[in-house]
């Protein structure tokens, strides 16, 4: 058995060919969890570009610190960096010694690219039988628009969710953070693993498929269920029309809590919590029905009572009645919320550019081999001469005839 520091998934070596986010926060997960993930790069642009912010880049919290690129740091850190040019023969031939001697091979290009570089399941697979493939499209590997580019905010268009973002009257909005991304890299990182296992248990090897379209439906499951079953389209509520104990309220100090409550016994407990226990039998609010029927009333009444208190008062006063609560954080709250630090969501981290630092933490645990965060995203071409030398067994005159040729 491996040591506890070494994760789950030492030993699996993953050929990394993905840019942007979905693909590269999937093989952050492989690699967060032990995987020797080799990230290969075109050296004619520079490697992901994703390295690099544009003008036209709209992202949030896309910041650069001591020239680190936080986005690029945060999907691929635990890895190596190759550079290789597919598009000529030796980057090819280079690609399928990879192959050979790999586990995984991962893309996130459309349909039909990378068969036409002569790097396609089939391809690979007559290299490397034991080889298992994935690859992660926009819309899906089949379909009329099957071809098309896609990324994050595309797909949670067309998925659906940006039409229950906000008030009525807003405009659609997506959500920040590349909640398409990040859905989809879950997807893939997650039928890489069950197809390591259907390998090890069942002996064969195959084709990962996934794409964002898919995700997003996959993540909406049971509002997209409803329509589904009913015909009909899910409300989409202003704050005033939304459950008074299914809300959110702002605090004398200016910040907000959001209560959660379903269930008949909160009623009672956050009237008492709220200092407002003459309300529990009050006729307009005294049963479920009678809440909802009366919900700007109460909300009213509700938002003129958490402005009295500080936010952080509340949150002691309802949770000492047993209410469930939770702060609206922002992320500096969040990084100092000592919920997150304790369970190590946030860890401690040497940088090798800004130093002692934190960074996002693995949030899954594993009692016997756990994940960790052991190294920094990789410059560009940064491990080209180690992967080639010590895996591949090139010399050194032979890897400097491949940098001559541009295949490196």
């Amino acid at each position: 058995m491996p040591g506890k520091a070494d994760g789950p998934l030492q030993g699996i070596r993953v050929i990394d060919m993905t840019v942007g986010q979905q693909g590269p926060f999937a093989t952050v997960m492989l690699s967060d969890m032990g995987a020797e993930v080799i990230k290969v790069e075109d050296p004619r642009y520079g490697g992901d570009t994703m390295r690099v912010a544009r003008p036209d880049m709209a992202f949030q919290g896309l910041q650069f610190e001591g020239g680190v690129n936080t986005y690029f740091e945060t999907n691929n850190r635990n890895k190596k960096s190759i550079t290789v040019n597919a598009q000529t023969a030796r980057g090819k031939e280079l690609l399928l010694r990879l192959a050979e001697v790999s586990d995984v091979f991962v893309h996130n290009r459309r349909p039909g690219v990378m068969e036409r570089l002569g790097l396609g399941y089939d391809s690979l697979k007559s290299v490397n039988p034991r080889l298992i493939y994935a690859g992660a499209s926009a819309y899906g590997e089949d379909g009329p628009d099957a071809g098309l580019r896609g990324i994050d905010q595309l797909a949670q268009a067309r998925g659906g969710i940006m039409s229950v973002q906000g008030e009525p009257d807003d405009p659609p909005a997506w959500v920040p953070g590349g909640a398409a991304d990040q859905v989809g890299a879950f997807m893939l990182a997650h039928g890489i693993v069950l197809a390591l296992l259907a390998r090890e248990r069942y002996g064969v090897a195959q084709e990962v498929k996934t794409s964002l379209l898919g995700s997003q439906i996959a993540l909406q499951g049971f509002f997209l269920q409803g329509t589904l079953f009913t015909g009909k389209l899910p409300p989409k509520l202003s704050r005033q029309e939304r459950p008074p104990l299914f809300n959110t309220y702002r605090s004398r100090d200016g910040r907000w809590l959001v209560l959660a409550l379903m269930g008949r016994a909160f009623w009672p407990r956050l009237c008492q919590a709220l200092g407002i226990s003459e309300v529990v039998q009050d006729p307009r609010f005294a049963t479920p029905e009678k809440r909802l029927e009366n919900r700007r009333e109460l909300i009213a009444l509700m938002d003129t009572v958490f402005a009295t208190k500080d936010r952080d008062e509340w949150l002691r006063r309802l949770e000492a009645n047993d209410v469930m609560a939770a702060p609206v954080q922002d992320y500096t709250e969040v990084a100092r919320d000592p919920q997150a630090l304790e369970n190590e969501y946030i860890v401690d981290f040497q940088h090798p550019v800004l130093g002692a630092t934190k960074v996002v933490g693995v949030p899954i645990r594993l009692s016997e081999t756990p994940g960790r965060v052991r190294s920094a995203a990789p410059q560009l071409g940064e491990h080209t001469t180690e992967v080639l030398r010590n895996l591949l067994g090139y010399s050194s005159t032979e890897i400097d005839t491949l940098r001559g040729e541009g295949a490196v």
